[in-house]
């Protein structure tokens, strides 16, 4: 099948249709869990479940219990299909747990395999078990200078290792959330029913088109992890009762792509700003990144336009899957975080005394200065 058949269309329902009791059967049909406590997770197009199992009765298959609990994923029906990509994702997180990045650790169900392809509700989704990894989302904790910086390093780190990742699997996938994608919001952006904010929205793609496309083959190419924000990020308390906190770990390698380094950066960045609201903050994280990975300033160069691509982007397919789905508020957590405000910061703001905070730069060469 052609990856070109694989992406998302307007109308396409593709969220796997399961209810609680359906997903405990699946645990023990297919890994032998009774499940004692069952909790959804947020996500996109995916299906995912906190497990945990009744002590008393442990399938012997598990040779290492989970201590945690475990997370059943139940992907989306267009990226069921993409077999490649659904070994990448269990082979990535593998190879980087065996070089000291903490990450969910796929387990094998009952046939010895890491995912299997179920029929729920008339359509084929992927099923995987992963080992439950323990710590508090970047989310939920208070954003100082020092966590951005860390951040930044921990990226830069993650893809210094994914250097020496490949899986073919990932060579030609394509999906929507790829922010090589942008140009394909076209045919979403009728989601979008005020003028100014449209107005907006198409500037940003033109300009993704003509200021970012043409130059793709000259990025430096490999594969990354696609998705980092404050909901994918894993920290613990630095010391025991500490208020301050450093980076633990990573989760969710559903956008996991052969793409490009800086858009790994500049999605980053992009969360940031919307979990703080403040575009400064872009420097810290750039800070941490460029101590530990060379960026050509080629490069930083495209970081205004990508940043602002990913917030449409994020926008645009946020007002598009609720529509397809009201239920699912996930979806609009940048919209609720004042993406569109964000968007018009970075976009008009002009630089004052303070300094221009789009900069990003200049803020991050004060901060290694000062620090």
């Amino acid at each position: 099948m052609t990856d070109a058949k694989l992406l998302l269309e307007p109308g396409q329902v593709i969220r796997p249709i399961i209810d609680h009791e359906q997903v405990k059967l699946l645990a023990e049909r297919l890994y032998g869990i009774s499940v004692l406590d069952l909790t959804e997770l947020n996500g996109y197009d995916d299906k995912n479940y906190k497990l945990t199992e009744d002590p008393n009765m442990k399938n012997p298959l598990i040779t290492n219990h989970s201590p945690y609990g475990y997370v059943l994923k139940i992907m989306n029906s267009i990226d069921s299909q993409n077999v490649g990509v659904v070994e990448a994702q269990n082979e990535i997180m593998n190879f980087l747990a065996t070089r000291s990045v903490t990450c969910p650790k796929p387990v094998r169900n009952i046939f010895g395999h890491l995912h299997s392809i179920e029929d729920l509700g008339g359509k084929k989704h992927a099923v995987r078990l992963l080992e439950y990894v323990p710590g508090e989302l970047l989310k939920n904790c208070p954003l100082s200078e020092a966590l951005l910086y860390q951040l930044g390093e921990f990226v830069a780190n993650l893809d210094n290792k994914l250097q020496n990742f490949n899986h073919s699997g990932l060579v030609s996938r394509q999906h929507m959330w790829m922010l090589s994608m942008v140009p394909e919001l076209e045919k979403f952006k009728y989601v979008i029913k005020d003028s100014e904010k449209l107005d907006l929205a198409e500037e940003v793609i033109e300009e993704f088109k003509y200021a970012v496309v043409p130059r793709l083959d000259e990025l430096e190419k490999g594969v990354i992890h696609g998705d980092i924000n404050e909901m994918n990020v894993l920290v613990l308390p630095k010391d025991a009762g500490a208020s301050d906190y450093r980076i633990s770990g990573v989760i969710d390698f559903g956008d996991i792509q052969y793409s490009y380094y800086v858009f790994e950066l500049a999605i980053t960045m992009t969360y940031m700003m919307l979990m703080s609201g403040d575009p400064r903050v872009g420097g810290l994280v750039l800070a941490g990144y460029t101590v530990t990975r060379r960026l050509p300033d080629e490069e930083y160069r495209l970081l205004k336009t990508l940043i602002s691509a990913r917030l449409v982007q994020s926008l645009i397919l946020g007002a598009y899957t609720l529509e397809q789905d009201p239920k699912n508020t996930y979806v609009t957590s940048t919209e609720k975080a004042n993406g569109w405000e964000l968007l018009r910061k970075i976009r008009k703001t002009k630089p004052t005394e303070n300094g221009d905070p789009t900069d990003w730069k200049a803020i991050a060469n004060e901060f290694l200065t000062r620090s």
